[in-house]
């Protein structure tokens, strides 16, 4: 595949609420690059958090089509969940052990790693997260953003090549998301990254934004600028 090609692209992707007609997203049509920093912004339950869940699955489209480098995302069956790391808002829905090293052991041991390639990868990911300092830590003694990191790097451990992030910088300090800034910059350099968030530092290193209002994408911008334009001009910013 090229690398000018779509990494991942959404056809008329539709999904209601299970057990109720209420549409959460209406034909959303989306496309991202390959090594791009993608975000999805807009106003509380516009449904950015339902669209996100749909690109590995974790909420299947009523309709439409997900595709991974122009295949099918239903054909990827459980290699999807390999190849499409997810960082959920609540960073405690994925930390599952009691010291932060077997936390981040954890993904590449459900990989059928050796244990040599285990520790490796652990130590890789805290180096590139900046928490070598917390592996002997408890995973309840951690504040808010050091969990969101320690979850991040349990990601970043099982070597995914796009990272979905859902408001990875709600409830952090500013120096908190700092880093995270950081960090997505340089993850962006071997990684595909698609966010949600109405943070305006993450905005701005955004190579695409896409604005979702009521279930449906009203604006595609290529930079911040163009994106801050168009909203000021809307009466939203």
């Amino acid at each position: 595949m090229l690398e000018e090609e779509n990494h991942i692209e959404l056809k008329n992707v539709c999904y209601h609420y299970p057990g109720t007609n209420k549409q959460l997203l209406r034909d959303i049509n989306l496309e991202i690059k390959k090594n791009e920093i993608t975000v999805i912004v807009g106003p509380v339950a516009s449904g950015k958090s339902t669209l996100i869940r749909t690109i590995n699955l974790l909420l299947e489209p009523d309709k439409g089509q997900v595709l991974i480098d122009g295949k099918d995302a239903k054909e990827y069956h459980d290699k999807i969940y390999e190849m499409i790391g997810f960082l959920f808002q609540n960073p405690e829905d994925q930390l599952f052990y009691p010291v932060v090293v077997d936390d981040l052991a954890f993904g590449p041991r459900n990989l059928g790693l050796n244990r040599q390639e285990i520790h490796k990868r652990v130590i890789e990911a805290s180096e590139q997260v900046g928490i070598l300092h917390l592996l002997e830590r408890e995973t309840d003694s951690l504040s808010y953003g050091e969990k969101t990191m320690v979850a991040l790097a349990g990601l970043l451990a099982t070597r995914p090549s796009i990272l979905l992030m859902d408001a990875p910088t709600t409830g952090l300090d500013l120096w908190s998301i700092s880093r995270i800034i950081e960090l997505l910059k340089k993850l962006k350099k071997t990684r595909t990254l698609v966010i949600t968030t109405n943070t305006e530092d993450v905005l701005k290193i955004a190579d695409k934004i896409y604005f979702l209002w009521n279930g449906k994408i009203r604006g595609e911008y290529k930079s911040y600028r163009t994106f801050r334009s168009a909203m000021s001009r809307k009466n939203i910013l």
